[in-house]
């Protein structure tokens, strides 16, 4: 039988996989984004820069937290 401990460690294990799963698929989805973002004017950078900048601030902050 599992111990508490070893199942704690297989939940973490599994959203760990979840994550770096969503982080590949983000990675894929910015490389199609990019070519098209590039396609735009300033004024529609700027905007698209904006939205992503926050949430771009988010992501790195938890990840910061993971890593330290």
């Amino acid at each position: 039988m599992k111990t508490k401990r070893e199942i704690r460690t297989g939940e973490v294990e599994k959203h760990i996989d979840a994550v770096t799963l969503q982080m590949k698929q983000l990675h894929q989805e910015i490389s199609v984004l990019m070519p098209l973002i590039n396609t735009l004017d300033e004024e529609q950078k700027d905007g698209i820069s904006k939205k992503l900048t926050v949430e771009s601030i988010a992501l790195l902050r938890s990840l910061s937290s993971l890593t330290s």
